[in-house]
């Protein structure tokens, strides 16, 4: 199964630098903002970069993480970047006290061993990757995840929730519902400590809403274009929102669940007619 463009695994990234010359600010660019903002001030909580090891998966060859540290003065630990397509160190980094430390230039991060990094990690950041391979290929690299982790580590990850009314977005190789995306991190052994939706058409969320939040919402329409308002209540209803942020730890079969099991979830459980691929053991249920 591929993509509407032919591809199994699709390399698209969104520009922010190309968005800001264009003037205007999509959902979608503003929740790649907020994404990076989440994880920069958990990082930024009690110093916790000084002593965090990073993985960021899909970076991208702007590193808009990376950049923000550096702008943040945050010099983490260890900074590694992994893309598919080839990676340079940002020219903003040229006569910067803190650099990216290691650039894993087309490489699928399902190909790096522990021999490969300086030790298991602190932190992995996988923004709006998974839905870019198939469903086995996201499951190889959610398991590849949990083996780089530190026992404390923790995995940022995001990707689209999956509607079939509404259908994936067109170079998306897979995209998963909400539920089954949850209760296959959870198969794996992790631990879903906070999902956040990352944008929401209102549509999905305002009849959700209670009286007091209702009042805030019109206050704030009253200012607010849609693509800033999609983002400003979408943490609060991640379960109705278009795309989630999950923060988890590995425990493995000590893992606490929030979903019943992948093979108890509505199917099919994604977009991709490989979909049931998610699932390795799907064929003998």
């Amino acid at each position: 199964m591929a993509n509407r463009s032919g591809k199994a695994v699709d390399k698209t990234f969104l520009s922010v630098d190309n968005a800001e010359d264009r003037g205007f600010l999509h959902r979608d660019y503003i929740a790649h903002c907020l994404r990076w903002t989440h994880v920069v001030k958990f990082l930024g909580t009690s110093m916790r970069y000084k002593e965090s090891r990073i993985l960021d998966v899909g970076c991208g060859k702007e590193m808009p993480l990376a950049k923000l540290l550096h702008s943040s003065r945050m010099a983490p630990a260890w900074y590694g970047a992994v893309d598919v397509t080839p990676l340079t160190t940002p020219a903003q980094f040229a006569n910067a006290s803190w650099k990216p430390d290691e650039l894993y230039s087309k490489t699928d991060v399902c190909d790096l061993s522990l021999k490969d990094l300086p030790s298991k990690l602190d932190v992995i950041v996988c923004f709006e990757v998974v839905e870019h391979v198939e469903a086995d290929h996201c499951r190889r690299m959610l398991t590849k995840f949990s083996e780089l982790l530190d026992d404390e580590g923790v995995l940022f990850v995001s990707t689209p929730c999956w509607d079939p009314a509404v259908g994936a977005a067109g170079n998306h190789v897979n995209e998963m519902r909400y539920e089954a995306f949850g209760a296959t991190l959870e198969d794996i052994g992790y631990t879903i400590e906070s999902q956040h939706g990352t944008f929401a058409s209102i549509k999905d969320y305002r009849d959700a809403l209670t009286h007091e939040q209702r009042t805030v919402f019109d206050e704030l329409r009253a200012y607010y274009d849609t693509n800033y308002l999609s983002t400003i209540f979408a943490p609060l209803y991640p379960q109705h929102s278009r795309n989630c942020l999950w923060r988890c730890t590995f425990q493995g079969r000590n893992n606490v669940r929030k979903f019943d099991p992948l093979r108890d979830q509505e199917q099919p459980w994604g977009s991709s007619e490989h979909w049931q691929r998610l699932d390795p053991s799907y064929d003998s249920i």
